[in-house]
């Protein structure tokens, strides 16, 4: 039986004034911004800080609590459990001044509208598809095929 190490996470879901949702691209993969709690740190402090680190933007607001996800990883020859805080978070103006954060695998930030995410979430972790579900979105904007995993 395996020993999970259990850390917590805090991301968002960015929104801007157009409506359209923020997603980032590491490993190959579409994501949504968020990272490792500092000790210590409020969950919601993490999740504002993380998506600020992650893409750059500044001028975030935190919305309402969306879920908590879990997923597991193995590094540096152990297993983690890893559990996200999920926030909806509204970007000031169009949010055209992001920068990806290299140095976490960052390589693109992308805007996406609602009618376009099919093609992104093909693309994703289950878990990131669970998050878009969670708010309501209409099964017709989240694929029904397998997830990558």
């Amino acid at each position: 039986m395996h020993k999970y190490l259990e850390v917590n996470a805090g991301g968002g879901l960015v929104i801007n004034d157009k409506g359209e949702f923020l997603l980032i691209r590491r490993s190959g993969l579409w994501d949504l911004p968020k990272g490792h709690q500092e000790p210590g740190e409020n969950i919601e402090v993490t999740a504002l800080r993380e998506v600020e680190e992650e893409t750059g933007l500044k001028q975030l607001e935190l919305g309402q609590f969306i879920r908590v996800t879990d997923h597991t990883y193995f590094r540096n020859e152990r297993w983690h459990l890893k559990h996200t805080w999920w926030y909806l978070m509204k970007c000031q103006g169009d949010g055209s001044q992001t920068i990806p954060q290299v140095e976490e695998g960052i390589t693109e930030i992308r805007w996406v509208a609602k009618t376009d995410l099919p093609e992104f979430l093909q693309h994703t972790y289950p878990t990131i598809v669970e998050v878009f579900r969670s708010i309501g979105l209409s099964e017709k904007f989240l694929p029904s095929v397998k997830q990558n995993q």
